[in-house]
């Protein structure tokens, strides 16, 4: 993941959405249950400031999910809207637990707060995993070639006189992805002069479509392109 400009304001965003919200939550269970005005007598009138800080939740969340907004890859792809999502929840889940656990509070207040902590940890961590898991198969290859499921093909060993070639090197790791075909591969291997430019937009645009965001066919339609001169 390249921290774009749009990447580090949408982190910035959303982690200081995550600080704001988190800063009126703690003051508001420090300050725990209290009333102020009405026709009734409040046996504990809430402290100077009180209003001030419940203020911070709607404002902080509303920074959060500005954050969550601006990010490029949203929820879908690996990037920083799931990395602001899971601060969001599993780190504000993991945070809120360490509050309940250490400030006396009333046992049905606890009970509520246990039922969201229960709730916010594991919505947070699943696309923390989700993501994780897509950055992994992306470094890996595609998850749907045969080759990167168990049972299938063996992948292409890269022959040890490609090892001190950077070119050779290359195009047997593309090969090995599946992104080059025999032929490709063998009319690129005795070109390099040429070649190096395309191999490098061909291996980006292998790793898009092992990420998802190309599909197999846009895949091939830009591979072709670049491949034959129509793209530079």
């Amino acid at each position: 993941m390249r921290l774009t400009m749009r990447a580090a304001a949408s982190l910035l965003l959303g982690f200081t959405g995550i600080v704001v919200l988190g800063a009126g939550l703690n003051r508001l269970l420090d300050v725990g249950t209290c009333a102020s005005g009405g026709p009734s007598v409040i046996a504990r009138p809430c402290p100077e400031g009180t209003t001030l800080w419940s203020l911070l939740l709607p404002v902080g969340l509303v920074i959060w999910m500005a954050g969550l907004l601006l990010s490029e890859g949203g929820l879908v792809r690996p990037g920083t809207g799931q990395v602001v999502w899971t601060a969001g929840f599993a780190g504000g889940g993991i945070a809120l637990l360490v509050k309940v656990l250490n400030t006396p509070m009333d046992p049905n207040a606890k009970a509520g707060l246990y039922a969201v902590i229960a709730l916010f940890i594991p919505l947070g961590l699943a696309f923390g995993v989700a993501g994780t898991v897509q950055l992994i198969r992306a470094r890996r290859g595609d998850p749907r070639d045969p080759r990167n499921r168990p049972g299938g093909p063996p992948r292409a060993r890269t022959p040890k006189a490609a090892a001190g070639d950077p070119h050779l090197k290359r195009l047997h790791r593309l090969r090995s992805m599946g992104a080059l075909t025999r032929e490709e591969f063998d009319r690129l291997k005795h070109d390099p002069a040429t070649a190096a430019d395309r191999l490098a937009v061909v291996q980006r645009l292998a790793e898009l479509k092992a990420s998802g965001v190309l599909t197999a066919e846009e895949f091939e339609a830009k591979k072709h392109a670049t491949l034959h001169g129509e793209h530079r």
